[in-house]
């Protein structure tokens, strides 16, 4: 019973290391052991295999500071997000029609089930032969990747209310944006984090694809001038750069997700303390 602390009865407040003035100290040695081994590979290995840390700390610093570079970083990320925005929102308006309505779910989901058997390179090498224009092509891309993961999931969630729960909210006879507010809104905003987490990691590497194949700036632009090049330090930086971008939108994700989704977090404590309380 240590990990209940004392207050107001019906409260439970369980003890974590993410306590106030507390981190959590795993992934800062998650990170140091990785960097520690790449170090020691370095040594046993060239430069344009495996570069030391030092030469890559430097090229990430150069990325930071060179506005050529940076112009590349931000195109990147741009197209990223107009993609996925894109994306969210055509398969949010799929997903939820198809899941309140069963004649749309029967005519749309085995194409989009479809489109989503297809490879991203498929898509690459179909979007250059029918658009001219660099951006349409990453657009169209981003777009046909990632959708069907956005319509699957808000179809999902809209599946996932309960009868009772729709048959409860209609008996008091609201009007239909009173009934999504209140009902289905609430219902499917963990699937719309879902899918945006999900989502995420697949629109960067679909990008990237893209930028190699059909592009003249972007960071995919700018990994492929520098394994060319046998930059290896550049490659890293490159990628690393990527990575903790990702990392960072994610973060920002999570936040938001648990600002959104703070009254899930009470009522699970609420009904935990309620059975601890009945055990007891």
């Amino acid at each position: 019973m240590s990990s209940i602390t004392a207050g107001k009865p019906g409260t439970f407040a369980p003890r974590r290391w993410l306590g106030k003035g507390r981190l959590d100290p795993a992934p800062v040695i998650s990170i140091a052991a990785v960097v520690v081994l790449w170090e020691i590979a370095s040594r046993f290995a060239s430069d344009q295999t495996i570069p030391g840390v030092g030469a890559v700390a430097s090229t990430f610093v150069d990325l930071l500071t060179t506005p050529s570079s940076l112009k590349d970083y931000g195109i990147t990320l741009a197209r990223i997000m107009a993609g996925l925005v894109a994306a969210f929102a055509i398969g949010s308006v799929l997903g939820l029609l198809a899941g309140a309505n069963q004649t749309v779910a029967r005519y749309s989901l085995p194409v989009v089930r479809f489109i989503q058997g297809i490879p991203s390179v498929s898509w690459v090498v179909l979007a250059v032969v029918w658009f001219a224009n660099t951006e349409m092509r990453i657009w169209f891309i981003m777009i046909m990747v990632t959708l069907p993961g956005f319509t699957l999931q808000l179809h999902d969630s809209y599946r996932a209310i309960s009868n009772e729960l729709r048959e409860m909210a209609r008996s008091f006879r609201p009007s239909r944006w009173a009934l999504f507010r209140e009902v289905t809104l609430p219902s499917v905003t963990p699937g719309v984090f879902t899918s945006w987490k999900v989502n995420l990691g697949l629109g960067i590497r679909v990008v990237l694809i893209a930028e190699l194949v059909g592009a003249t700036t972007g960071i995919g632009v700018q990994l492929l001038n520098s394994q060319q090049l046998f930059d290896m330090p550049s490659v890293v930086a490159w990628t690393l750069l990527l990575a903790l971008s990702a990392l960072a939108i994610q973060g920002i994700i999570e936040l938001i997700e648990k600002r959104v989704l703070a009254y899930r977090q009470r009522d699970d404590d609420s009904v935990v303390a309620t059975k601890l309380a009945g055990a007891g």
